[in-house]
Formats: structure tokens, sequence, C-alpha cells
């Protein structure tokens, strides 16, 4: 959430009653600093689109008819719903949110380079509870942005404020909700899908959301009966483990205590149990526009299961559709899923059946991706050409801010920040595979177009020369100054970019 604008805090803050521990503070400030600065720069969109969407999206009853049916991907948390979409999210005529979309959904258009480059520095390369790729370009769940635009989600329970689970958990089945906070998501959820599928008319619309395995009945309403669905699943005991594990793990996300183990497997279980038993429901009246795969047999062969999702899904499947789904398998390679200890989640006799309801009673017990990954053997020459795309990057960036200053007459300081990103990029463009090792060859690129800077812009920005030009200097780089900001964030976003592991996000 920081990136959701301020008034969606307030209102998070005022529905727990301010209920949050003097520990939490620090990270509530974090959070809140973030939120002013997105609330500022997206409030020129909000302003423009609001009589927009208010007039496209009422409050009761919103839908979203697509040209094309939209492909949703369901499937409880942990069931290897993100590992399809990225797959999915290869094929052309598919269009998909961004993180950077879902995290600040009210102002994506105005302010997405801003947002995007903003980003690079504070999100990791990997998914905090797996080692999953992650970045501002990736694919993402809808379910952040129907959160972070106005809190018509689950989220808020289950990663913010797990003392107030129960309250949010009525998002994910809908039913419980006055008709108020029904409409609410319904409207949200329509005008997301509308923004994000915007200057993409030839394309479907793609979403993956875990809590949406419970309303497949409502998304077809939503939808106006354009959707398909796609529904994966996974052995349940290692379902239970791992959304335990996972909500360990992220426990430096919340604002409240986290309830005990024991606890958090009894609210996994119910929900488990509740959310696919209303998509078995809702399954057997959509009849045909459900696909149901089995994870294991998506690790085990995931170019065959996505040949299959794109027949069932009315997608075609040719040669350059596959040859992109390799391309990302292989940069990718081969993902490890963490190991669980057992416990007894294996022996739960609540999930004794759900196996066999969700066709999983013969699948194999373990699945080794058919995709090879990374050669290792080229990474050595690809760090080198890595290394020296960052120098030619920085003079490339050093000259074009001199350029830009005398055009201007103007330092333009600022350009540290993004001339920084934009060595990163190449780095890791030119490497194809980023690490810490190229991160810091791209961070002293991006502090050599500030050193190389300093002394020649006074010059070419003015042309001052002699005492003025020192005295400009100290005034430049005497105190700390927004100047050291730029400088940090350019060598942070350099850095950033240029350690990823992950060059291109997937279908691009």
């Amino acid at each position: 959430m920081g990136l959701a604008p301020l008034d969606v805090w307030v209102r998070l803050l005022v529905a727990c009653r301010g209920r949050v521990r003097a520990r939490y503070w620090v990270r509530l400030g974090c959070a809140m600093a973030t939120s002013l600065l997105a609330t500022a720069i997206t409030l020129p969109e909000r302003l423009l689109l609001w009589p927009v969407l208010a007039l496209k999206f009422p409050r009761r009853g919103a839908t979203f008819a697509p040209r094309r049916d939209a492909v949703v991907i369901v499937g409880y948390f942990r069931s290897g719903t993100t590992h399809l979409h990225n797959l999915l999210a290869t094929h052309p005529d598919l269009v998909t949110p961004k993180w950077v979309q879902a995290m600040s959904p009210q102002g994506f258009w105005l302010s997405w380079a801003f947002l995007r480059l903003a980003l690079v520095p504070f999100l990791p390369n990997t998914r905090p509870q797996d080692d999953v790729a992650f970045g501002p370009d990736w694919p993402a769940e809808d379910d952040f942005a129907h959160n972070n635009w106005t809190l018509a989600s689950s989220l808020p329970g289950r990663l913010v404020l797990p003392g107030e689970r129960a309250r949010w958990a009525r998002f994910d089945p809908l039913d419980p909700l006055s008709d108020a906070e029904r409409g609410r998501w319904s409207r949200v959820a329509a005008a997301f899908a509308w923004k994000v599928t915007r200057g993409h008319s030839g394309k479907a619309l793609l979403l993956k959301s875990p809590s949406h395995t419970g309303k497949c009945a409502e998304l077809d309403r939503l939808f106006g009966g354009r959707v398909r669905f796609v529904h994966i699943a996974r052995e349940p005991g290692e379902v239970v483990r791992s959304n335990v594990a996972m909500h360990a793990r992220l426990e430096s996300q919340s604002l409240q205590p986290l309830p005990d183990a024991r606890a958090t497997r009894e609210a996994v279980i119910g929900e488990y149990l509740e959310a696919e038993a209303r998509f078995l429901d809702d399954a057997g009246r959509l009849d045909e526009r459900v696909t149901r795969v089995r994870y294991e047999d998506l690790v085990a062969d995931p170019l065959a299961q996505l040949e299959r999702v794109c027949g069932r899904s009315g997608l075609r499947w040719d040669g350059r559709v596959r040859a992109r789904a390799e391309r990302y398998l292989a940069a990718v390679g081969e993902y490890t899923p963490r190991q669980h200890r057992a416990d007894q989640s294996s022996e739960d006799p609540r999930l004794a059946g759900l196996a066999g309801l969700l066709g999983l009673a013969d699948a194999p017990g373990d699945g080794k991706p058919s995709t090879p990954g990374p050669r290792p053997a080229t990474r050595n020459a690809r760090g080198w050409r890595g290394v020296i795309a960052v120098w030619v990057a920085a003079a490339a960036g050093l000259a074009l801010w001199l350029w830009l200053a005398h055009e201007y007459e103007r330092r333009l300081d600022v350009l540290s920040w993004p001339l920084g990103g934009l060595v990163g990029a190449v780095a890791l463009r030119v490497a194809g595979r980023g690490d810490w090792k190229l991160g810091l060859w791209a961070a002293a690129g991006a502090f050599a177009i500030v050193a190389g800077a300093v002394w020649p812009l006074p010059e070419v920005a003015s042309g001052w020369t002699g005492e003025d030009r020192l005295r400009n200097l100290s005034t430049a780089y005497g105190t700390f100054n927004n100047n050291y900001l730029y400088l940090l964030f350019g060598m942070l976003t350099a850095y950033r970019y240029a350690s990823r592991k992950f060059a291109r996000p997937p279908g691009m």
C-alpha cells in the first residue's frame, strides 16, 4: 500500500479505529511518506478521470464488456497461479496488469514514467515470500489495484491488519457485503479492467488473483459473460503449509501482530475450503468456459499445458507463441519451490476429500521443468559485455546531460536520477541477466556521470567562469541538498536495474 493515496489510508485507519501499536509507527510513517508522494503525482489524473468514471461505471451494477473474452486465472493462494500467469502473459494476444499499474491504479496513465522509475530502487528482484521474479513491469494481481484504489479487497486483513482479517475477508466471496460495498468492488474492478485495456483493442484481458477463486459467477456478470476461467490446483496439504509459511515471511509488511501458526492455519483452511467449494459450484454452471490445470502438470511440462489452455480459451497457438514462452522459461530457468516441514495439515480430515474434487488424485509426485535454465557457460561473457555497456551508457548520458543543460541554460541536476536508471537498464539489456557485481558497476557508472558533469556544467549552462563557477559549484554540492538525493536515487536505480536476474518481464 506504499503508493495508495492518503484518502485510502485514512479510510483504512478509521476502519480499524487506529489500532496500530507504537512499534509499527515507523513502518506506518514510511508508508504514509510514499503515499503522500503518490497522492500528489496521481491527483491530476484522478481529477480528470473522475467525471468519466462516474458516468461510465455507476456505483451499482457496474460492468465492463470486453471485445474479446477475458481470461481469468483462479486458484487459492500458493497453488501456482503466479507461474501460470507469467507464462500466459507471454502470449502476444493478451494484455495483463503490471505491478506499477496495480500499485497506483488511480494515476498510472499520466504518471507512468515517474512511477516506474521511482519504484525500481525499492522493489526487490524477487517476491519477499519466495524466489519468483518481481518488478514494476512484471504481471500483477488486479486485487492489489482494487485494494489501493478503494480498499475493495481482502488484502488489508490478510497482510496489513491481520487482527481485522474477518472484516476484510468478506470481499473474497462478496456475498456477505452490503450493497454499497459490493457496488464499490464492481465499480473499481470494471474501471481498472477498462484502464488496463485502453490502447490494446486487439488484445484480450488477462487477470490473475487467488481471491477471485470464490467469485467466478460475479466475474462472469461483471464481464457480461465474455470471460473464460483457468483454475490451477495443487496438493492441499502443501498449499496450507505454504500459506502458513508465507504469512510468517510477510510479517514485515503488517501493522499489527500476526496470530500464531495454529490460528493462521485454521484461517487458511477455512478460506481455502470455502473458496474451492464456491469455485466447484460455479464451474458446474460455467461448464466449457473453465479449464482446469494441475500444478504438477504445469511444472513437469509447461508448454504442453500452455497449449491446452490456449486451445480451450480461444487463443491461437503457433510458432511465435511457443517461441515467446520458451524464451521466458529459458530466462527464469528451473524454479524449485521451497520445501515446508510436514505438519497436521497433511492429515487434516477437512482436506482429505479436496484433492479428489480438484482432480489431483492421480497427480505425479514430482515434476521438474522440461525446459532448461540459462546456460552458465556464457555468464562471464555476458557480464563483461554488461560492464562495457555501463561505461558506454555513462558516456552517452553525460553528453546528453551537458547538451540539455546548454539548450535550456540550466544545470538540470535532477537528470542524475533518470540517467542512472538508463545506465542500469542498458547494462541489464546487454548482459541479459544481472547480478550484484554488475549492479555495483552500474552504480559506479551513475556516480561517474555526476562526477564528470560537476566542472563543465556551469560553463555549458550559463557560460560562468572563474570565481562565479566555483561559487556555483559550492551552491550545487557544497551543502547537503536535493542534488545528493538525485545522485543517491540514480545510483540505487542503476544498481537495482543491473542486479536483476531477469532482464525482461514475460512477453517483452
